[in-house]
């Protein structure tokens, strides 16, 4: 069963790097690999972007229920390829469009990075 388009919550984050490129790329493919076959499937779209040329990369995840989220980040939070990644980046900025559930966004603010929150869907779709 399909959610209706405005269930989806996307964060958009800049991180910045606390390691080479390189290492980073590494950590980040590895705990995307690892969230491909072992995450929950609410978690519908992840893309990260970068080159060696900045400090900083940018994240897309898309939630297709908010709900999962938090499921999401405990679970992430227990694996050593995310241990691994968190030692490689620290957040700098998180835009959401959508609306958290109460626990997710209380475990972002923790990073005190939330800029700015569209929580009310108003048009879109999703195939």
């Amino acid at each position: 069963m399909r959610l209706e388009a405005g269930r989806y919550v996307t964060l958009v984050e800049v991180l910045e790097l606390s390691v080479p490129y390189e290492e980073f790329s590494e950590a980040v493919g590895l705990a995307a690999r690892r969230l491909e076959a072992e995450g929950v499937r609410e978690l519908v779209a992840l893309h990260f972007y970068g080159s060696q040329e900045s400090t900083e990369v940018g994240a897309i995840l898309t939630f297709s229920d908010r709900e999962r989220m938090i499921e999401h980040i405990e679970m992430i939070s227990k694996w050593e390829e995310f241990e691994r990644f968190f030692a490689c980046v620290r957040p700098l900025d998180v835009r959401v469009y959508g609306r958290l559930s109460e626990e997710a966004e209380a475990w972002i603010g923790q990073f005190d990075v939330l800029s700015k929150k569209f929580e009310h869907h108003v048009a879109g779709f999703v195939r």
